[in-house]
């Protein structure tokens, strides 16, 4: 099972987001070509935890008597195999080191050494590296394999001894575009199987705030998971979606569109939340906007989801402590059950607050909000800003199990 810094269910699981966005080709559209890298990117949305534990390993330098060796295989982005022996060596002196054996010839040669550096400056447990895997294509020569180190992190059942890494399972082939003057960088999902590009299927992205990265967060607008469609980003007052994509002559094909094609609603930390209407599960029309002067926990779920489940008894604790200081809740309830029967399940577990019905906000959570995983949660502000989408690892207020009520305590007036 994939698995990320949080559990998430993903859009894959979730079908019932049928309406998308397609995007209607101008006749005399303009159109823009690039080319394609030879290494494929790594896809750090796509990852798999490992735990390193001690041990002897065949092809093992001798290290120093202070230094903490630990052992295990990482999988090989390209193929899928746990393949890639590995050692990840620790010494007071240095940074953290990873040897990974790339020719498996049972042995760590220079160019298989590899240093961690912080993923951020003032956090001390969070180390990261890339690896480069050698990949056999007519085209592509290799491909990244992102690693993370969470330095005197455990969790579960780990000893004091073992050491908890995260790698990168999935590759980007990515290139750049020359639009009205400007290199634009894109991405798209490799299929390793079948060694192709398909620009309607899986997920693809864009450069477009033209800062040299690729946001793939589940809610930025910088990527999208298409689903047998034209996905069409914002650059700038530039509308795009992709025309073509040729291996074969190592081409990209961009076409510009109009700004009416671009249905996306942008979010962000301090941005209003957009206006919706739904109908809840007594079939009253609703607006969001009834909420504003509240703080309001929106949670998009459904009892389909695993994850979403975990959640229950953290929300559930949430209103009943939290309902006197301001705070409201409004679940965006997405199993495919009659209202009547899932209003049922929801009062027999004490989910008494507003949900809305599924019908009623497909279009606003597919098309527009592009919701890709669940539960996708947000906490706004009395004056309808956003102060929380949950994202962990951007410093945002944490919205997640036991997290969550440390974050309402501390950010809700008190009385």
């Amino acid at each position: 099972m994939k698995s990320k810094i949080f559990t998430l269910c993903t859009f894959a699981v979730c079908l019932f987001l049928t309406t998308q966005i397609f995007a209607k080709p101008l006749s005399d559209d303009a159109q823009y070509v690039g080319q394609f890298e030879k290494t494929l990117a790594a896809n750090r949305e796509d990852t798999e935890r490992i735990v390193f534990k001690t041990g002897n390993l065949k092809g093992s330098k001798a290290f120093s008597e202070t230094a903490h060796v630990t052992t295990n295989r990482f999988i090989n982005p390209t193929t899928g195999k746990p393949s890639l022996t590995a050692v990840l060596v620790e010494d007071e002196a240095t940074d953290p080191i990873i040897f990974v054996d790339l020719n498996a010839d049972n042995s760590f040669g220079d160019d298989e050494k590899f240093t961690f550096q912080q993923e951020e400056k003032d956090n001390p447990y969070l180390w990261k590296t890339m690896v480069n895997v050698p990949f056999k294509n007519e085209f592509f020569t290799s491909c990244q394999m992102f690693v993370r180190f969470y330095k005197e992190i455990q969790t579960g059942k780990m000893t004091e001894s073992e050491r908890l890494l995260e790698q990168s399972t999935a590759g980007f082939a990515r290139g750049t575009v020359d639009v009205k003057g400007k290199k634009v960088a894109v991405q798209y999902a490799y299929d390793f199987e079948t060694n192709k590009i398909n620009h309607l299927n899986g997920w693809q992205g864009i450069d477009a705030d033209e800062n040299g990265e690729i946001d793939m967060d589940n809610l930025s607008p910088e990527a999208a998971n298409a689903d047998d469609e034209t996905i069409v980003f914002r650059v700038g007052q530039t509308y795009l979606s992709t025309k073509k994509v040729d291996l074969g002559k190592n081409q990209i094909t961009l076409r510009e569109n109009q700004a009416k094609d671009y249905k996306r609603i942008e979010l962000g930390i301090g941005k209003d939340f957009p206006e919706f209407s739904f109908v809840d599960l007594t079939g009253k029309k609703r607006k969001f906007s009834e909420f504003r002067g509240k703080y309001v926990l929106l949670d998009f779920w459904g009892m389909w989801c695993p994850a979403c489940r975990d959640e229950i008894p953290y929300i559930r604790e949430a209103y009943k402590r939290f309902q006197g200081r301001g705070l409201e809740l409004v679940g965006m309830n997405t199993d495919k059950y009659t209202p009547e029967s899932i209003k049922k399940t929801l009062d027999e577990n004490g989910l008494t607050w507003t949900q809305a019905r599924l019908t009623s906000f497909v279009e606003f959570a597919g098309s527009q909000l592009r919701i890709q995983s669940f539960p996708t949660t947000f906490l706004i502000a009395p004056d309808g800003k956003i102060l929380s989408m949950s994202r962990q690892e951007r410093g945002e207020p944490d919205l997640r199990g036991k997290d969550l009520l440390t974050t309402l305590d501390e950010i809700l007036p008190k009385k």
